[in-house]
């Protein structure tokens, strides 16, 4: 980060740091660049020159440009008795807080950490952690941002590695946002993880079940399933018994999106199983939540209610809220399922506060969805009206829901279909093509004339 002159403000002289005899010439040598290009214009070339001379003790901006466009850290140009004064990052505790899945202490750990950050790669590797914590509390737009800033140092310093998870994050990140360029991006990035000398099978792990979770999200889930089984056999072949239970509840979800819910339910049975005996509570509540939902689609509630509830008891103990949203609209699911159109509506609610405060609008619109829905059991069809109505609202200004508000549009069309509306449920599955292919949708202003000529 080079630090640059504020207009109008008072001028002060940095003071100058000792360079290492000759560290500038071979940085730039081995990078294979011209002053100039070290340079880039944000200083002179003759600032560069002096400094690799030691013609003159350069600033700590200027040792931050050519670190950053050489690739090497700041402490390889400075004497020791420069090195020392330089602050590091505590990456042991960013890495701790990850490990942990606290992300949002993760974002502002490292939040504060990249604001001090002197060297490029420490600036990188906060990036990197700040980037993950985005992007796992379901913010793609600034996660995009942090790793792509990280992927482009660890790129010139030739850290392949690190580059690889960067990108694997990038992927998941256009996932979020429903970008199909995500798919393309993480089979070059598996490509790329496989070329990797020594190799690395954990990164390749992570990497073979992005590609199922992007597949998951594409609604191909026979491939989804075929990358969470090539995951399950790295991981079980490292004996990473964490990402082990995570890909059974993966294959879980994919195999019931297949309609093989004996195969669903007995992988989230096996999930469940490792995340305890691992003691991992807040991802044995996410497989239960699964095999919760499993249980509902097979018709025995009594039972998804056991699975539900025991999740909902180990969020509260843990007092996590991140993931709880989903948690929620299980359980009102549940209760529609059971005509309890009361206390769906309850935790409908309870989702959509929690979600609310972690910016999830994706569980937002769910929670009206079940709303609407519940406001139609109970014979409300205003309410039911107004519930829909938001749900598409929040759904659509999202921009990256759009499988979320087709979803809920066809829901909708059912309802107004139910009731004898049969135009009103045309008008609605018209816009559900329209999300899915806006090129078979009719242009605003040809509506605009239709709703003209029809009223006159």
């Amino acid at each position: 980060m080079v630090v640059r002159q504020q207009p109008g403000s008072k001028r002060r002289r940095l003071p100058g740091l000792a360079v290492r005899p000759g560290a500038i010439k071979q940085a730039r040598a081995e990078a294979g660049m011209s002053l100039a290009q070290v340079a880039s214009g944000e200083v002179s070339r003759t600032a560069v020159f002096l400094a690799e001379t030691g013609k003159t003790r350069p600033t700590l901006p200027t040792i931050q440009l050519i670190a950053a466009r050489t690739g090497k850290p700041v402490e390889y140009f400075l004497e020791d008795s420069e090195v020392v004064h330089i602050k590091r990052p505590d990456l042991d505790k960013l890495r701790g807080l990850a490990a942990a899945e606290k992300f949002a202490d993760l974002q502002a750990a490292a939040s504060a950490a990249k604001a001090e950050a002197v060297d490029p790669l420490d600036r990188a590797w906060t990036a990197f952690f700040l980037g993950q914590a985005y992007f796992r509390l379901a913010n793609p737009h600034p996660a995009l941002d942090e790793l792509r800033e990280a992927r482009d140092t660890f790129q010139r310093s030739g850290d392949q590695w690190m580059v690889v998870d960067c990108t694997d994050l990038i992927a998941g990140a256009l996932s979020l946002l429903e970008d199909r360029a995500a798919l393309g991006i993480a089979e070059s990035n598996l490509e790329a993880c496989r070329r990797l000398r020594p190799a690395n099978r954990a990164l390749e792990a992570r990497v073979i079940g992005r590609l199922g979770s992007i597949h998951l999200v594409l609604h191909n889930w026979s491939k989804a399933v075929e990358y969470y089984s090539e995951a399950v056999d790295v991981a079980g072949e490292l004996k990473d018994l964490s990402r082990l239970g995570k890909m059974y509840g993966n294959l879980g979800g994919a195999y019931e999106h297949l309609g093989d819910l004996a195969r669903a339910r007995a992988y989230s049975q096996k999930s469940i199983a490792i995340h305890e005996l691992l003691n991992d509570q807040i991802s044995v509540a996410r497989a239960e939540n699964n095999l919760g939902l499993v249980l509902m689609r097979q018709g025995e509630l009594d039972q998804a209610r056991e699975h539900l509830d025991r999740a909902l008891r180990l969020y509260d103990e843990a007092g996590v809220e991140v993931g709880k949203g989903h948690l929620l609209l299980s359980l009102a699911e549940l209760e529609l399922n059971g005509r309890d159109p009361d206390g769906a509506r309850r935790f409908s609610t309870m989702a959509s506060d929690v979600a609310h405060r972690h910016n999830e609008p994706g569980v937002v619109g769910k929670a009206h969805e079940i709303m609407g829905q519940a406001a139609e059991m109970s014979g409300n069809f205003k309410l039911a009206d107004t519930e829909f109505q938001t749900a598409i609202s929040v759904l659509e200004r999202s921009r990256h829901l759009t499988e979320h508000l087709v979803a809920c549009l066809a829901i909708y069309a059912q309802v107004l279909e139910a009731r004898g509306d049969a135009l009103g449920a045309l008008e609605l599955l018209k816009r559900a093509i329209g999300a899915t292919r806006p090129e078979l949708a009719p242009a605003a202003a040809e509506q605009e004339q239709e709703e003209a000529q029809s009223s006159a």
